[in-house]
């Protein structure tokens, strides 16, 4: 074994890898006081609809729109592992741009290499919303434009509603609503440093005749594709005819992958024409779609659930599983996920009663085929009574499935946070009951949720404790309790899938930068730094490596202020990042 080599410079093995390992200090953030949450941000005004997302530290970013300056802005904060705010107090602005007094729905997701992508809309261009993307990195840098990306020319065109997702080779797809008459859908796909990649103008899609195209969401699939849902209809947004949910996937080229014109999930028509479709990664490159609808004309609502695998393969029913035949009752808002080495789908609605007054959480655990495997009428977790709740999440991690809701008291504006756990088979495991995530009794609205590879769950929401609307977080443990970290596993003992080079953090350094980098098997692995005209600076690893997630700190106290680049060699892999020294 080759032992490390320093050429002038100063390097430290971090024992280690971004973060995961998480101290247990007295500085944690993360409340342990479900009376008291994370304050976010709570200025004067509104702060409302919060997103969230991990990140590889272990941490979050959370965005929402603020109208603290008397229009909204869009805001963003990261947290570390511990939840300490790594920007500004009250968040980053990332933009100032006219907003509607009107909100419309916007979306964020953390890429391979930790920056926040945000695509939302404003009226910087004149009376109707467009679609703008923004990339900030870890430390808060703009990467594309102070600017963001403009999305679309065709300014005087209402666009509502735009989704993002990192493609597997690097780049970034955005897709959104084009009202025009009849209405279309919007394609834009842009490289890793903000370039369009399908024309300056969207791609848009059309239905045939007078059919109207809206709703659309996507996951990444392989070979840098996307996988689309949207929906069809004629007729009027409230009262539409001849409803369909369809899917497609499209290459990296932003070509029709499945077939020449897109497949149909769903053609049975009776669903509302306000109704958003939901759409969700399979884990195998392939989708989840879910969704409610009447298709038995009794003006009840049922939940139902299709997959299609990467290459356009129905594996449930035709026009979807359905959770429950329960008559009576409707079953709304459906959320899924799917646990991997069962093969086993999970669903979760809200369950009512006709008149909407009584609600509860209902779940149904579903075959590789679509075969329901609880009761015709589902698992009941929350039983119907007097309580609502708007937001529903879930998600899996190894033989668990966690379940999060904003449940609404009766007679009151006030909410309460909740989460429940079970094991595959449906069993409670947070004390066989569901645990109060937040207890204070204030009104609380979206809320937003994710669970990190360690088992932490991260939860966000608009909070009106204090005035019209603050941003407040909470973190749940895998075992239940809030607070401080417990029981998660350094990141060095998590295999990745893949190799990769992570961008140095800080970038730009002075004088020490974090280095990270992924080995998904045990083999010599090869770390240099070098000048931009390519000469050799120092060799930072030049050894024999077990598989993981690995991090170094690197010194460049001797350097000269410029560029400089690092690269990543193994027998299987070879990548070089750029890095910036400012003195």
């Amino acid at each position: 074994m080759d032992k490390k080599t320093i050429t002038n410079f100063s390097v430290s093995l971090l024992i280690t890898a971004i973060g995961f390992l998480i101290p247990l200090t007295s500085n944690s953030q993360w409340s342990s006081n479900p009376n008291t949450n994370l304050k976010i941000c709570d200025v004067n005004g509104e702060q409302a609809l919060t997103k969230i997302t991990n990140t590889s530290d272990g941490g979050c970013y959370i965005s929402w729109f603020d109208n603290r300056l008397g229009n909204y802005y869009v805001y963003l904060q990261r947290l570390n592992s511990t939840g300490i705010k790594q920007f500004a107090t009250d968040g980053l602005l990332i933009s100032s741009k006219p907003q509607n007094t009107s909100l419309v729905d916007y979306d964020m997701i953390t890429d391979n290499d930790d920056n926040a992508v945000i695509v939302f809309t404003d009226i910087r261009n004149g009376g109707s919303i467009n679609p703008f993307a923004y990339k900030i990195n870890p430390q808060g840098v703009f990467l594309w434009d102070t600017n963001g990306v403009t999305l679309s020319d065709s300014f005087s065109v209402y666009q509502p509603n735009p989704k993002v997702e990192q493609t597997s080779d690097g780049s970034y797809v955005i897709t959104w609503i084009y009202s025009s008459s009849p209405s279309k859908i919007a394609f834009q796909k842009l490289s890793s440093s903000g370039v369009k990649q399908w024309g300056n103008d969207p791609i848009l899609l059309s239905g045939s005749g007078s059919e109207n195209f809206t709703y659309p969401d996507l996951v990444s699939s392989d070979n840098g594709s996307v996988i689309v849902l949207w929906s069809g209809y004629t007729g009027s947004f409230l009262n539409p005819i001849n409803y369909k949910l369809y899917s497609q996937k499209f290459s990296s080229s932003g070509s029709p992958v499945w077939n020449s014109t897109q497949d149909t999930v769903y053609h049975l028509g009776n669903v509302s024409g306000f109704y958003v479709p939901r759409i969700f990664p399979d884990g195998n490159n392939g989708a989840f779609y879910a969704w409610q609808d009447d298709r038995n004309s009794q003006n009840l609502r049922s939940s139902y659930v299709q997959h299609f695998t990467s290459d356009g393969t129905r594996l449930f029913p035709l026009n979807g599983a359905s959770g429950s035949t329960l008559g009576g009752r409707n079953h709304f808002g459906p959320v899924v996920d799917c646990m991997q080495h069962t093969n086993e789908t999970f669903m979760f609605w809200k369950e009512t009663n006709t008149g909407q007054s009584q609600i509860g959480v209902y779940g149904q655990k579903f075959s590789s085929n679509g075969t329901p495997l609880w009761s015709i009428s589902g698992k009941v977790f929350k039983p119907i009574d007097n309580n609502g709740f708007s937001s529903l999440a879930c998600y899996v991690k190894d033989s668990s499935v966690i379940v999060y809701f904003d449940e609404s008291l009766t007679g009151s504006t006030n909410n309460l946070i909740k989460a429940f756990k079970i094991n595959c088979d449906g069993v409670m495991q947070w004390g066989s009951s569901i645990l109060t995530a937040s207890t204070i009794l204030s009104e609380k609205i979206r809320l937003a949720a994710v669970l990190d590879t360690s088992g932490m769950s991260k939860l966000s929401w608009s909070d009106r404790r204090q005035d019209n609307g603050g941003i407040y977080a909470q973190n749940i443990n895998f075992n239940g309790t809030l607070g401080n970290p417990t029981g998660i596993k350094n990141k060095s003992e998590i295999i990745p899938k893949e190799f990769h080079l992570f961008q140095n953090f800080p970038n730009p350094f002075n004088p020490v930068t974090k280095i990270v980098y992924a080995i998904p098997n045990n083999g010599e692995v090869s770390l240099k730094i070098y000048s931009a005209s390519g000469k050799e600076i120092a060799v930072v690893v030049n050894e024999y490596m077990q598989a993981g997630y690995h991090s170094i700190v690197f010194d460049g106290s001797e350097l000269a202020s410029g560029v400089y680049f690092c690269e990543l060699k193994t027998s299987d892999y070879n990548a070089a990042m750029k890095m910036l020294f400012i003195k």
